[in-house]
Parts: C-alpha cells; sequence; structure tokens
C-alpha cells in the first residue's frame, strides 16, 4: 500500500464515510444451518404408538444433537437438541428453539409463529386434583449470539406454554407466555399444576410454541427450554431435584487446535505437549440441601471405536445447594495418544461419580464427552455455526482477505482449504483461497498459491463444507496462513459459518484491507458481549504424498464411471481414496466430503447439465481422470 492510499483510507475512516460495516467485518445471524440437513427428526416409523405414564422427565442428554428424541417428543417442530447455542444450562443439553425449521431453512419472512416441541401423550386418566399433578422446567432468552427481539404490538416475540383439553386434538389451552423484553437471560425455573379436570384425560399433551422473525435475518429470537419434568406427588414450592449435572460443553483435548494431521501430531518433539494440560467443563448442583453433596469425577481418553481407556486420577469436592456453573477440571497431561500413523478419532470425557444407579433417569448427565479428530487436516473450530462472518462491504478496490495461522511440526504441503459456506446468500460468489508464508509474524504480501472457485447454489445433503482444491499442493513449512477473499460486491455480503464456542490463539486470526494485514476481531457491537470464535475454515494437508501424478493407462483403464451419460447418481467402478469433479473450464465443481470419501456413488444430481471431468485419488496416491456427461 502506498502512503498516499494509506493518507486516502485514514481519511475516509475518519470523516465516516466508510460504513460501520466497512470499518469491521460483520458478525451475522445463522440465517441458514445447513448441518441440519444432516440431523434429520426421527423417521415415522420409530414414532411411538403407545401412550406414556408418569413419570415425564427428559433433560435433553440421553441423545447426540439434533430433533428431540420420539420417545417422548412428537416428530417436527424445529427444535433444535444441543448444547452449543445455550448459555450455562442446568445440565448438558437443551432444546432451542431457533426459528429454523428441522432442515436448518427459515419458516418465512414475517414475525409469527416459529418452532414448536409437543409431548407424546401421557395417561393422566384416573388422577384428579388431589394426586397433586405438576410440570416444571426451565427457560431461557436468547442464545450465545444474541438476546431476542423486545416484542411489540407488531412484533410478536414470546414463548408460550399450552396444556391439551380433553376436548379433542385441537382443545389447545395457553396455560403461560413470556414475551420478549429484548434482553437475553439466564435459565430460570417455572412449575405449573395440572389439575384442572379437563386435562386429566388419557391422551393429555403439553407443548411449547415460540413467535418471533421468521426469516431470521437481523434478529435472533431464539429461546431454550431444558430439564422439563411432570409428576405427580409434588407442590408449587417443589423448585428443587436431586440431581448434580454436567453443563458447559468440554474443552478441546489439543492445547492448539480443535483437530490436526496425525502426522503432525506424531512429528512433535513432544507429542504430549500437543495435549492441553487440562479439560474442564461445569456442573451444576440442583438439591435442596440444607447439606452439601460430596461429589467426587475423573477424566478418561479412548481411541474410538475399541481403544484402551485411560483414566485419570480421582478428584472432588462438595458441593453447596443449588451451586451453579462450578468449575470442574481433570488434569489431562496422562492422557497419553498412541503415537501410531493411522487417522485417529479420539474421545475424552469427564465423569461424575455422583452414586447414581444405571437406572436414574438423570445419570446420563453425569458424563460429557468431546471428539477430537487426528486426521488430515487442521481446525480451530468444532465443525458447527452459531453464527455468520462477512468481509466488510466495499464498492470499490481489490481482494479483502481472512486468515488463520498454522504452526507445523515438520515441512508439509496445502491440498486444499476446506470452508463453511452459509446458503442461500453466499452462492453464485467468486471466492479466492490462498496460502502465505510467514513474514514477521504476518502473511507475506503475495500469496504463494491462489485458486477460485464460485459457491455453488446447492451442496449434497449432509455436506455443509466446500472443498477449494489448489491447482497443485502447496509447500509450507513452519509458519503458513490459509485463507479466503473476495472483491467488491457492493451492499451484497458473503457469509461463512462461524464457530463461537472455540477460537484460535490470540494473533492467529488476520484481515487484509487495502493491502495492509492486521490482527482481526468480531465486530461485537450489536450483539452484547458473545464470545470469541473461529472461523470455520481448514486446510487439508497432504503429508508431502505425491497426489498428483498420473497413473499409468492400464490402471486408468481399470476404472470406469456408470452410467455414462448419466442423471446425477454416478457409480465408481475401481478402489479410490476420494473424488473430484471438475468443470470444462477446470474449476472444482464438486469435492467429496469427508463422510463420503471412497465411496462407490457419487451423488452430482445437484450439478447442472454438461461435460465434467472425474479425478479420482487413488489408495497410492496417483490420479485417475475420466470424462462424465450429466444430462439434465
Amino acid at each position: 500500500m502506498t502512503r498516499l492510499f494509506r493518507l486516502a483510507y485514514s481519511f475516509l475512516l475518519v470523516a465516516g464515510l466508510l460504513s460501520p460495516a466497512a470499518q469491521a467485518q460483520s458478525l451475522g445471524v445463522l440465517t441458514h444451518d445447513p448441518s441440519r440437513a444432516s440431523t434429520p427428526n426421527s423417521p415415522p416409523a420409530a414414532a411411538r404408538t403407545t401412550v406414556l405414564s408418569l413419570p415425564f422427565f427428559d433433560d435433553f442428554s440421553t441423545q447426540p444433537e439434533g430433533a428431540p428424541s420420539v420417545q417422548r417428543w412428537t416428530l417436527g417442530g424445529g427444535t433444535l437438541v444441543n448444547n452449543r447455542f445455550v448459555l450455562a444450562p442446568p445440565s448438558r443439553g437443551a432444546a432451542t428453539f431457533d426459528g429454523l425449521n428441522g432442515k436448518g431453512q427459515p419458516y418465512g419472512s414475517f414475525f409469527s409463529d416459529t418452532d414448536t416441541l409437543t409431548s407424546q401423550p401421557i395417561d393422566l386418566s384416573g388422577l384428579a386434583a388431589t394426586d397433586n399433578v405438576y410440570l416444571s422446567f426451565f427457560w431461557q432468552a436468547g442464545n450465545i449470539f444474541s438476546a431476542p427481539t423486545a416484542a411489540s404490538s407488531s412484533r410478536p416475540v414470546y414463548i408460550q406454554l399450552e396444556f391439551l383439553g380433553n376436548g379433542g386434538p385441537n382443545d389447545w389451552r395457553p396455560i403461560w407466555m413470556q414475551r420478549s423484553q429484548g434482553q437475553r437471560t439466564g435459565f430460570r425455573q417455572l412449575l405449573f399444576a395440572v389439575n384442572e379436570a379437563r386435562f386429566l384425560h388419557a391422551k393429555f399433551q403439553f407443548r411449547f410454541h415460540t413467535s418471533g422473525n421468521q426469516s431470521n435475518v437481523d434478529n435472533d429470537d431464539a429461546w431454550s427450554i431444558d430439564y422439563v419434568r411432570l409428576d405427580r406427588n409434588r407442590s408449587a414450592a417443589d423448585s428443587t431435584n436431586r440431581d448434580i449435572a454436567t453443563s458447559r460443553p468440554l474443552t478441546s483435548l489439543l492445547k492448539r487446535y480443535t483437530a490436526m494431521p496425525v502426522w503432525q501430531y506424531n512429528a512433535s518433539p513432544t507429542p504430549a505437549n500437543e495435549l492441553n494440560n487440562s479439560i474442564s467443563t461445569t456442573i451444576n448442583n440442583l438439591g435442596p440441601g440444607p447439606a452439601g453433596t460430596p461429589v467426587d469425577w475423573l477424566g478418561t481418553l479412548q481411541v474410538l471405536p475399541g481403544g484402551p481407556v485411560a483414566t485419570t486420577a480421582k478428584t472432588g469436592k462438595s458441593l453447596d445447594p443449588h451451586t451453579r456453573q462450578t468449575p470442574v477440571t481433570v488434569d489431562a497431561r496422562s492422557l497419553a495418544i498412541p503415537l501410531t500413523p493411522e487417522e485417529k478419532t479420539i474421545r475424552h470425557s469427564i465423569y461424575l461419580l455422583t452414586g447414581e444407579t444405571a437406572t436414574t433417569p438423570t445419570v446420563r448427565n453425569d458424563t460429557i464427552s468431546r471428539l477430537t479428530q487426528l486426521r488430515n487436516y487442521y481446525a480451530y473450530d468444532d465443525g458447527t455455526p452459531e453464527g455468520t462472518l462477512s468481509i466488510e462491504r466495499f464498492s470499490t478496490g481489490g481482494l479483502r482477505y481472512r486468515a488463520l495461522r498454522f504452526d507445523l511440526n515438520k515441512p508439509d504441503q496445502v491440498r486444499s482449504l476446506r470452508i463453511y459456506p452459509i446458503l442461500p446468500a453466499a452462492a453464485g460468489r467468486v471466492i479466492t483461497a490462498s496460502v502465505w508464508d510467514d513474514e514477521g509474524g504476518k502473511p507475506t504480501a503475495q500469496p504463494k498459491a491462489t485458486q477460485s472457485i464460485t459457491i455453488p447454489a446447492t451442496l449434497p445433503a449432509g455436506q455443509p463444507f466446500i472443498d477449494i482444491i489448489f491447482a497443485a499442493p502447496v509447500s509450507v513449512s513452519g509458519t503458513f496462513y490459509v485463507g479466503y477473499g473476495h472483491g467488491p460486491f457492493g451492499n451484497q455480503v458473503v457469509p461463512f459459518g462461524v464457530d463461537l464456542n472455540n477460537a484460535p490463539p490470540e494473533g492467529y486470526f488476520l484481515r487484509n484491507t487495502f493491502g495492509v494485514w492486521e490482527n482481526a476481531s468480531f465486530d461485537y457491537s450489536s450483539v452484547g458481549g458473545a464470545p470469541a470464535g473461529s472461523i470455520i475454515m481448514r486446510p487439508v494437508m497432504t503429508n508431502n504424498t505425491a497426489v498428483t501424478a498420473t497413473a499409468d493407462a492400464r490402471t486408468a483403464a481399470a476404472y470406469s464411471l456408470y452410467p455414462n451419460p448419466s442423471t446425477g447418481l454416478v457409480r465408481v467402478e475401481g478402489p479410490y481414496q476420494q473424488a473430484t469433479v471438475l468443470d470444462a473450464l477446470g474449476r472444482v465443481a464438486w469435492a467429496q466430503p469427508t463422510a463420503q470419501l471412497g465411496q462407490p456413488a457419487l451423488d452430482l444430481s445437484h450439478l447442472p447439465g454438461g461435460l465434467y471431468l472425474v479425478q479420482l485419488t487413488l489408495p497410492n496416491g496417483l490420479l485417475v481422470t475420466k470424462r462424465l456427461m450429466l444430462v439434465r
């Protein structure tokens, strides 16, 4: 950047001629969630055919992230069971009403009804008011990103509880409503008596539903529900639960990353130094007291699926009644990972030793776990977005870049940049992936490799990432940087996913505007103190294995694609490691996602008709290229 250009840029900032969005990158709400497409609601065949009986309990800790369990909740409704959007829940996991449907798409464009959470039918027949049936639950307004919009006459933003009366399937009676005050809250508990005769019938149900911004743009009218309990012999004062539960997401096993190539882990002079000194979560004592409750805990590590379980020493303390978010830490330095060359999935956990039996409903919330991948890529994120990031809006000038820094344990090669576009807003935009060497703690002025791609309008089901594959693997050593950039699009933005539960080290996230590199940070001015985060952006490495050498004619002849021409579903004849599809101009049109690597079927139904080249990387690193005609 010339001195004159620097002065001009400074003048624009001081004079206010650049909008706030131009002066800082824009952190936005998650308007679409591609990861939801891979966690669909349970199929109708899994629905219950029998009515439930008391007690009814769900703290949403007995299932992986996704739709609520059909064992207790009816199908559909759009709520997401998770432990990453909520703040300090009573126990691990909650049901979040995030304003997106079960496929991660917005409901519409108005302020109106959004998500629902409806219990399965519960048999309350034969009960009377004297049986003291009460429903209790915790609720929270807002989420990790922001507070909901303040309710008004033109903006109905609320959460409501309804009971089903005995007048038929549409006899829903409102019991409680909480209108948004425009503020994020902690979890608060409420109890409601189920003592009217019209509710004490054989097919009683209760449901929560929310109203807010159906487009999920500019606002994030989110609510969450946790620790739902319906039972008899309770009272209006029954606000405690004899339970000690884990809460906050478990910290990363790795000290610098959330994932890294297995060969880079093994190449560390002291591999154990790649691990965090400790791993931690928080726990809650939901019990009544009056005395404190002693609790012990320990940590474990296991290479999945069936490796031996390493265990830390046991420790513990006494928790006073009603204490919340008490830090729990275990020493992880003894949890060594085997130094073998194969890729690994590692599960580390913290177990609470509370003395509960295996049949106790709350025993599942005594454990919290996390997976770590030692495969072929680096990451500072966990692969799931809670917000979006868009490069600032400029109407003139060249590319604006965002980059992440990575420190190698041995020289390597970058094969591709894996990134998480938020569709459809990012569709059709041309972005450029780049690799830079290090120069004085910042990327060099010029990248050593670039590769451009047009973001597709759709991605295959279950594939939220796109891989921007460089024309040839890019050699790197010591410290390097990878990132993406794009040119001016006027008032239009190109959003990518941001993980708000994990972050790179200080100074490892950078931006380039007008040719100058500087440390980057998220603009939190509109979200009231959201936590630090990481853009979901991962360099895929090669371990210096040749991937561009072309297989000989005899080897290539053993591979085929059929049918060819094809309408979209293509089968690969012959063993391979990864498939990449190039369009007629040599641009990457589709890169096979990690979960589908080497599978015999390629679903290319989302690509337009035309001639393509399918590149197959073989197990020995050689490359086979086949022509494919897609017809529409």
